[in-house]
């Protein structure tokens, strides 16, 4: 990318990129939550312009590049207007920033509990540009566990949301299949204990 890039957000720890696009509200207490959380995230816009994003060059829904080699994604999204892509990037950073202060949105999905897991320990980065109409996301994870989530994660974001603006749908299952497999078999039991004391009933902030 040029130079003139707008670095959003240079190198910090994530998830689906868009980490909260399933709405759903955070947990409360030592983790907080706000009464106007989805519009401070862009949620409400983002929804209701899901389709007004596409993959760069092309009319196609946005869709991740993945490289399992090198544990990473990466998205390269065109908005129909700067401000769009301005709302797409700020909503990438809200996330980042609330999964960083130890909150755990959609504490009711345990996909995303999972990548909450991730993101406090620590096990991918992410970096976001935006250069007028065009948001760059790119994440890396330092294990295959963290990859299979956000892949997994990433999944949803294409096809759910960007593609049927989808925001609450259930990844459970898709979660426990993950968690179950080979890749995460080192870190499971600190992983299912993360979910044991986070989860809570769909509706719940």
């Amino acid at each position: 990318m040029k130079k003139s890039l707008k670095v959003l957000l240079a190198t910090s720890i994530v998830a689906f990129v868009f980490a909260g696009c399933g709405g759903g509200g955070t947990s409360s207490g030592s983790n907080g939550s706000s009464g106007n959380e989805g519009s401070e995230s862009n949620i409400p816009y983002l929804r209701q312009n899901h389709s007004s994003y596409s993959q760069s060059g092309s009319k196609m829904t946005p869709a991740p590049t993945k490289d399992a080699s090198k544990l990473s994604i990466d998205w390269t999204i065109e908005a129909n207007s700067e401000d769009g892509a301005k709302k797409l990037a700020e909503h990438i950073n809200f996330m980042v920033n609330k999964l960083k202060s130890g909150a755990t949105p959609r504490a009711w999905d345990k996909l995303f509990l999972m990548e909450a897991y991730m993101k406090q320990n620590h096990y991918y980065t992410t970096s976001v540009e935006r250069n007028g109409k065009l948001v760059v996301i790119s994440k890396v994870a330092k294990n295959r566990c963290a990859y299979d989530v956000i892949s997994a994660h990433s999944d949803a974001v294409s096809g759910d949301f960007f593609g049927q603006g989808i925001i609450n749908k259930d990844y459970s299952s898709i979660a426990e299949g993950i968690l179950n497999s080979s890749e995460c078999s080192s870190s499971k039991t600190s992983i299912e204990s993360f979910i044991s004391s986070h989860k809570m009933s769909r509706g719940m902030r």
